[in-house]
């Protein structure tokens, strides 16, 4: 077999509910090019984050490695020194063969990059906080800790992205040989900066967002409300929260609709693998709670979406669960290039689904902040923020704290948050408590625990990424 070339188009902080193949109660949403993709390939409907946060979840696309292995929880993680840094499959594609390149964010642990060709151009979120003051309009900012929150620019105006739909562009246009491109947007992450006509295109919509941090069915999430203080957003910007957020991915479906008339035009569709994913959702204010970092499945729950036309069916919708480590092993598979021994994804195409898929965030030490970028958010005991695991089933998502102050948190203290997610689909009634879901409780519960008990440790290093974080790399 020819080898395949592979074009990966990533955004950050994108919700399933944003794009209309998934579905959304507001028939107005649309996204006609990423529905485009799914109706030519695989979507996957029960796709979660690694950890649903920034750099373990691209740690974990990149590397197949779930970051309950790796220790790369939080945005602060480092790897251990001395370790051996596990391979990522960019590198694997290009030790046998393919031109790898990177056109946007990239966000690992160390500022690391395992791509022959690295260009962040447009990533950044100063520089698209710069368009907006460039154009002097207000920035509008929420009321938590340090959350820009939008601005609208004038009609056409560019955002800064675009760089990037230009760069793969080009590069498609060029392409020679076996190719693998990531294009790796910001877009729809806050600031939600973004211009006529895409800024104001669901300003008539009326969201009906349910504001109560106390529907949050578990304490963890009620803090993190606290830390962002969704509730506190007047109704007004609770419904512009939503309104820019989904004008923001409209404007990035039309960006991906540009990648992929380019694809079609170069004559490479059939040739080419087309991946479209995210690294993690958010919350918008819902239920009191801004941004992601939560297991609740705005946050939890991504888009997966895989077409290779004449290879993979079309126009199919799958229910088994997949998590972020599964994009390694999959694209490696697809290829026919051995994965590396570090990889603990599956190949959803060949290999069986698991029952049950586990996720973390965080470190659980004395110094862990839910926002260690700025040193802000800890426990209101002083211990620290907790680490949290979550196990997911089809139907059920168990998750609990697992560690505080460097310590195992004792039961009392563990949070422990069971959902239905069949029944209550946005995940708010903890059924701890209810004798009717005790055997599913006593399943999953071990399960949880002895994954959290074997998280190896790694190094944390707070000063040092609060000095070097940077604008290409924003939290």
């Amino acid at each position: 077999m020819a080898k395949p070339n592979v074009l990966w188009i990533m955004a950050d902080e994108l919700r399933t509910d944003a794009l209309s193949c998934y579905g959304n109660p507001h028939p107005e949403i649309a996204t006609p090019h990423i529905d485009s993709l799914a109706a030519r390939g695989v979507l996957f409907e029960r796709a979660h984050a690694s950890s649903p946060v920034c750099v373990p979840a691209r740690q974990a696309m990149l590397s197949g490695q779930s970051p309950l292995v790796s220790g790369v929880l939080n945005n602060e993680g480092y790897l251990p020194d001395g370790a051996v840094a596990a391979e990522m499959f960019p590198e694997t594609f290009a030790a046998s063969g393919w031109a790898t390149a990177n056109y946007g964010k990239e966000h690992l642990p160390g500022g690391r990059s395992p791509w022959q060709h690295d260009d962040h151009s447009g990533s950044g979120m100063a520089e698209v906080l710069q368009r907006a003051t460039d154009n002097d309009v207000e920035i509008r900012r929420s009321p938590g800790i340090g959350h820009v929150f939008s601005a609208v620019l004038p009609e056409h105006e560019e955002v800064g992205s675009e760089t990037i739909t230009r760069s793969v562009v080009e590069a498609l246009t060029a392409a020679e040989g076996p190719f693998l491109f990531r294009a790796s947007y910001v877009q729809p992450h806050k600031p939600m900066v973004v211009a006529e006509p895409w800024a104001s295109r669901y300003a008539g919509l009326n969201f009906g967002v349910p504001r109560s941090p106390e529907q949050s069915g578990n304490r963890f999430e009620r803090e993190w409300g606290e830390l962002t203080r969704g509730a506190d957003l007047s109704a007004e910007d609770l419904d512009r929260s939503f309104q820019m957020y989904y004008g923001c991915v409209a404007w990035l479906d039309d960006q991906v609709g540009q990648i992929l008339r380019a694809l079609d035009q170069a004559g490479l569709r059939e040739s080419t693998i087309v991946v479209f994913s995210t690294d993690h959702g958010a919350s918008l204010g819902e239920y009191g709670i801004l941004a992601k970092h939560t297991f609740a499945p705005e946050s939890h729950r991504v888009p997966f979406i895989v077409s290779w036309p004449g290879v993979l069916p079309e126009g199919v919708r799958r229910s088994d669960l997949v998590v972020s480590e599964d994009l390694a092993p999959t694209l490696l598979a697809l290829a026919e290039l051995d994965r590396p021994a570090t990889c603990t994804g599956r190949d959803v195409f060949s290999e069986s689904a698991p029952q049950v898929v586990l996720s973390a965030i965080g470190y659980g030490d004395t110094a862990s902040r839910a926002f260690p970028n700025r040193d802000a958010g800890g426990w209101d005991d002083g211990l620290g923020w907790p680490q949290r695991v979550c196990a997911r089933t089809e139907r059920y998502r168990l998750d609990l704290n697992t560690r505080r102050a460097g310590l195992p948190v004792p039961p009392d203290e563990a949070d422990i948050f069971l959902a239905d997610s069949l029944t209550d689909l946005h995940e708010r009634t903890n059924l701890v408590d209810d004798p009717r879901y005790a055997t599913v409780l006593g399943e999953l519960l071990p399960i949880a625990t002895a994954a959290a008990a074997r998280i190896p440790a790694a190094v944390v290093r707070t000063e040092e990424f609060r000095r070097t974080r940077s604008a290409t790399n924003p939290v």
